[in-house]
């Protein structure tokens, strides 16, 4: 493509020695070379640093930054944010490896879509050892009006894939609030979305995202689950003034826990129904969208009642199943289960 606008990629590192070097050459070798890659290291004590310095000294559109002390993911990604140069800001973490047209494309369609600010892609998962691929992930949403529907319960965009333009990020830092912690992607795109700010996604793997049992979000599951639950609930009520009772809405965002009810788990699905209903109405030009995102959603409560509710629950699980069938065997609740399974 023709020489286009720089891109800024925040590129935050925290003791990532061991895959920050095939992360940041993933992106040194993008077809879109118009870039800055701010690699922040937040204080690390091992070699992650000199791996940056060593990579910077052979491409000067690597910068690198380091943090005096460490400021966490947040800290650090605001500090990238105010040094971002570019026009356009993308995110990537150490242990990812970008597609080489990953920033090409999202640059071409961000430049002919002046609806969408925020631009995710699907993903790839692969193994913690060698890089073993677990297969593609579809988006769950292409379009604005899919995106509002979608992040009443959901992310609607992987948060290391994305590509937006600079303006909507700097007028929404990351949160620093003990609400955000962990949950600071979906709380920031919460906020951009009640500002208006427009969502969508390539549904290509552009992005193959490392498997990490060790990774900070899974060390702070719960923490993580819970300011979710809480973000997702403030956001259904100021977008659609819904305040389910808790154990619902818990269903509703796939978020159970011990304590959902086979009553929880059906008013869930009754309210998914009827927020579908509303959007659908609301967003007509996405219905199709909102449809195979809701079947989606469906699929995965469905999942995860049977497989980790308690026995009571499971029961009623199998009857909503049979109740949903139809759903539940669209073209597109099918695909997502192959990709799931693969």
């Amino acid at each position: 493509m023709a020489e286009g606008p720089l891109v800024s990629v925040l590129f935050p590192c925290f003791e990532a020695e061991r895959f920050v070097g095939a992360a940041l050459e993933s992106l040194l070798g993008q077809t879109y070379a118009k870039l800055e890659i701010l690699a922040v290291d937040d204080a690390s004590g091992d070699g992650t640093e000199r791996i940056l310095e060593e990579l910077a000294a052979g491409d000067e559109r690597v910068r690198v930054l380091r943090n005096e002390r460490n400021l966490g993911l947040i800290g650090t990604l605001n500090r990238a944010v105010r040094e971002a140069r570019g026009e356009l800001i993308a995110r990537m973490d150490a242990d990812d490896v970008a597609a080489p047209r990953r920033i090409e494309r999202q640059v071409e369609t961000l430049l002919r879509r002046p609806e969408i600010d925020v631009l995710g892609t699907a993903i790839a998962i692969s193994g913690r050892g060698r890089g073993r691929s677990l297969g593609p992930r579809p988006v769950r949403c292409v379009s604005p009006g899919g995106a509002r529907f979608a992040a009443l319960f959901v992310t609607p965009v992987v948060h290391a894939t994305i590509l937006a333009r600079a303006p909507a990020m700097r007028a929404h830092p990351y949160g620093t609030s003990p609400d955000s912690l962990h949950a600071e992607d979906y709380e920031m795109f919460a906020r951009m979305l009640e500002d208006g700010v427009g969502f969508g996604n390539v549904d290509e793997p552009l992005m193959t995202i490392r498997a990490n049992p060790e990774s900070v979000s899974l060390q702070h599951e719960q923490v993580q689950v819970d300011n979710f639950v809480a973000c997702a609930a403030r956001h259904l009520e100021r977008t659609l003034g819904v305040r389910p009772e808790p154990g619902a809405h818990r269903v509703l965002v796939n978020r159970m826990d011990r304590a959902v009810t086979g009553r929880d788990l059906e008013a869930g699905l009754a309210l998914l129904d009827r927020i579908e209903a509303t959007f659908a109405a609301r967003e007509p030009e996405a219905a199709a969208e909102i449809r195979r995102t809701a079947d989606m959603q469906r699929v995965d409560i469905l999942a995860q009642a049977a497989l980790k509710a308690p026995p009571t629950v499971r029961l009623h699980a199998a009857r909503l199943a049979l109740r949903n069938s139809r759903r539940l065997l669209s073209p597109a609740s099918r695909r997502y289960i192959a990709s799931k399974l693969s």
